[in-house]
């Protein structure tokens, strides 16, 4: 992984001069960023923008692939030309395993440092058209997510598709290709479906008509289902914190003549609950020794009657 040569930052395909004036335009023309070139395979990106002291690197060409994993499940992002790779957070909770990012084939990435930052202290608008390049990726990260809950996979299949031709497609005379020749099990990992499921559904819209797999990419021939009906805004309502009647409620400040009152009254009913309950138990006491003794007595006059039955007769 070595540094090759530098990029103007207006030739590179980040849109960064759609905010910038005229004359901003004109003082950045020299503007110029380091150049990384990344070999085919796994890569650190923490390790890249650590040697650079580098806050991003911006894909200039080759894609990147983000993968994520919950548990056994395994989702990818796609990250392509005009990209930001963002370095995520070193600490992501424990059930949440980050997968870290591969290269598909050999990629070039542009460095985001202090050069950059120095210049945008002169040209903030800079930060701003920075901001509009990530809010592009959460967008279509928000509508991959909205794919992954078609109901049909060959629907999530065309649609992932239409949606990375948005970005990277190139229209011809005979329809919209997509220069990515994504396997089966990277399309999988995109809509959040299994290989064989979506080579399934791969060769239905083969054969529909819809798709046709070239040699270095996708032809679209069908766009995806269009929407409809009005659009159905979702406006969930958040939880508020509710008193249960199960909750004791506040107390109330009291007068502490009051209080004291209150507590003298507990105190001599207490009392006289104690004393009632006393005398009810040296009653109970009572009845069971008399009980006690009358079956003491009883069990003696039947062991004696017994006796007196096992006693021959006189002669």
């Amino acid at each position: 992984m070595a540094s090759r040569d530098r990029v103007r930052l207006l030739d590179a395909d980040f849109e960064l001069a759609r905010r910038l004036s005229p004359d901003e335009r004109a003082e950045l023309a020299a503007l110029t960023l380091p150049v990384v070139e990344i070999p085919e395979g796994p890569f650190q990106l923490e390790a890249i923008l650590g040697t650079h002291q580098a806050f991003a690197a911006g894909v200039l060409d080759g894609m990147a692939v983000h993968a994520i994993q919950i548990g056994e499940q395994s989702g990818i992002q796609l990250l392509g030309p005009g990209d930001l790779l963002i370095q995520p957070n070193p600490e992501p909770p424990a059930w949440l395993q980050d997968v870290a990012f591969r290269a598909p084939a050999p990629m070039s990435v542009a460095i985001f440092g202090e050069d950059f930052l120095a210049v945008a202290r002169r040209a903030p608008r800079l930060i701003a058209a920075l901001y509009d390049c990530v809010g592009d990726q959460m967008h279509r990260l928000g509508s991959q997510f909205v794919i992954c809950q078609l109901p049909r996979v060959e629907q999530r299949v065309l649609a992932i598709l239409w949606l990375l031709a948005e970005s990277w497609g190139h229209v011809t005379p005979g329809g919209v290709r997509v220069p990515m020749a994504l396997t089966h099990e990277t399309l999988g990992g995109l809509i959040g479906a299994r290989r064989p499921t979506v080579t399934l559904a791969i060769r239905k819209l083969s054969e529909q008509g819809s798709i046709v797999r070239q040699d270095s990419g996708w032809l679209l021939l069908e766009l995806p289902p269009e929407p409809t009906g009005a659009p159905k805004v979702l406006a969930p309502e958040l939880a508020g914190v509710s008193v249960s009647r199960w909750a004791p409620g506040p107390e109330p400040a009291a007068d502490p003549s009051v209080r004291y009152a209150e507590l003298r009254d507990t105190v001599r009913m207490l009392r006289e609950r104690h004393t009632h309950d006393r005398e009810q138990a040296r009653d109970q006491l009572k009845r069971a020794r008399s009980a006690r003794v009358r079956v003491t007595a009883m069990r003696q006059q039947i062991s004696q009657e017994a006796l007196k039955r096992r006693r021959p007769p006189s002669s």
